[in-house]
Parts: structure tokens; C-alpha cells; sequence
């Protein structure tokens, strides 16, 4: 079994478009046409038995589309959607419709919706989100497609890890992607979940070793980041990594199946 935390796909009408502009602006080669069909025949190809789909509201008028999206997904028996608000929307009911239709989990994006992570405005709807039961992932650190300011760094997420702690609550990217010194200071060794997107593809497998042995085991999911990433590529460099067999077990599937309780 296999478990990708982290991925993404578009509606059909916009993935080409949306696809294009984020690779761009990123400057980062894509590995799939971004629709659902297709970023589903490549999981298969990879033998990935489930994928979480990080769907991201970048304003609140496209609240309500995006989680309609993401309750589409769950026709397909391999995914599992997160939906996601906006800050500046009717979130509360959107919350609650999300629930209603079985979406397991909540994906928030400081860098696209333009808050910081430990804005003490934010700490309401953290706590309306984990009370209702959802996982809540959150990018952290340095986004290429973004400019400065950062709204997630380690730094940033210290002062609310008094909250997560403990709590069904993710760090993408290990916890604060391109700021790894901060990340050991600041998040490893912490009670919360950190996940593998884009370690793999932009770092050398020594810092990866080092990263994952500062935190705890049963707290590191393996993630993609698809369609940014190669699904085979990072599958296949987890497995280098050379750990024993429980342990990479742990990354690849079982501590993801315990979180999303499948």
C-alpha cells in the first residue's frame, strides 16, 4: 500500500490553463495535464493505492466551487478530497457542508490566501476546523511561484505549535520548505505531522536522512506534491533512503491510513 498526502488537481475547463500559469510562474516542469483523469491514471501507473487532493480556495468567492470539486473527487474510489476555506468567506457553513459530505480533511495556503500563520485572527477557525474533526495541512515555507513576504516559517508556526500540538494538524514540506535549519530548530522532534512533498526532488538524500531522523516516526507522511513532482521518482527515492522496512512502511502508508482512519 501506498499513501500520497499531497497532490493537486484541476477541473477539466481550467487544468490546462491553471497548470500552465503555476508552472510558469514557479518555473517548475509538470508531470501531469492536471486533470483528474489523468493524475489518476498515473497513480495507478505508480501502484499508489490512495491519494489525498489538496484543493485550495485562493479567494472566497471560489470557496464554494473548489469544495464542490473536492466532494466530487470522492466518486473516485482512490481519492480522498480535503476541501478548504477561505479566511475572508462564509466558512463556517462551508465547513459544515464539507463535514456533511464526508471530506475528511482541510488544506490552507498562507502564501495564496494571504494570512500568516500565526495571525491571532487565524486561531478561530483553527479551532473550528479541528472540532468538527477534520485533518487541517498547511504549506509551509518558501513557495517559487510566490513572492516575498513568507506567512509560514518555522519561526511563524513555533508560536502556534501550542495548538497543533497533538492535533490532527500537517506541515507540508517537511515543515518549512528551503529553511531546513529553521525546521530542526523550530518543528522537529514536535507532536505534529510533517510531510515529504518536494523534499526528494530539490534536496540531497543525506539532508532528507537527517531531516526525517530529527522527527518522529510515526509523524512523517510521504507526500508528492503531484503534479510537481514525479509519483515514481519520489516513491522510488523514499525506498533509497535506506531505512529499515517498518520504519519506511510508516512513511509510505501507515501513519497516513491512522491519521485519515481507513
Amino acid at each position: 500500500m501506498i499513501i500520497d498526502f499531497h497532490t493537486h488537481m484541476f477541473p477539466d475547463k481550467i487544468a490546462h490553463s491553471t497548470i500552465s500559469l503555476l508552472s510558469k510562474n514557479a518555473g517548475i516542469k509538470v508531470h501531469t495535464d492536471g486533470t483528474l483523469d489523468d493524475t489518476v491514471n498515473k497513480f495507478k501507473e505508480a501502484n499508489v493505492t490512495y491519494a489525498v487532493v489538496c484543493n485550495i480556495a485562493t479567494n472566497p468567492k471560489q470557496m464554494h466551487n473548489v469544495n464542490s470539486f473536492a466532494i466530487e473527487q470522492k466518486k473516485c474510489d482512490m481519492l480522498i478530497p480535503f476541501g478548504s476555506i477561505h479566511p475572508e468567506g462564509d466558512y463556517l457553513s462551508e465547513l459544515d457542508r464539507l463535514k456533511d459530505n464526508g471530506i475528511k480533511g482541510i488544506k490552507l495556503h498562507p502564501e495564496y490566501q494571504q494570512f500568516y500563520i500565526d495571525d491571532k485572527n487565524m486561531s478561530k477557525i483553527y479551532e473550528e476546523i479541528l472540532k468538527r474533526n477534520f485533518v487541517l495541512i498547511f504549506h509551509t515555507g518558501i513557495d517559487y511561484g510566490m513572492p516575498p513576504p513568507l506567512h509560514a516559517t518555522p519561526k511563524m508556526i513555533k508560536n502556534v505549535l501550542g495548538m497543533f500540538s497533538g492535533e490532527k494538524v500537517v506541515l507540508a514540506h517537511m515543515g518549512g520548505f528551503g529553511m531546513w535549519d529553521d525546521v530542526s530548530k523550530y518543528i522537529l522532534g514536535n507532536d505534529i505531522y510533517i510531510d515529504t512533498s518536494c523534499i526528494h526532488a530539490f534536496e540531497d538524500k543525506n539532508l532528507v536522512l537527517k531531516l526525517i531522523g530529527e522527527h518522529k516516526k510515526d509523524k512523517i507522511l510521504f507526500a508528492t506534491d503531484t503534479p510537481w513532482n514525479d509519483i515514481k521518482s519520489e516513491i522510488k527515492s523514499t525506498y533509497n533512503l535506506g531505512l529499515n522496512e517498518e520504519f519506511t512502511n510508516m512513511i509510505l502508508y501507515d501513519n497516513a491510513k491512522k491519521l485519515l482512519e481507513i
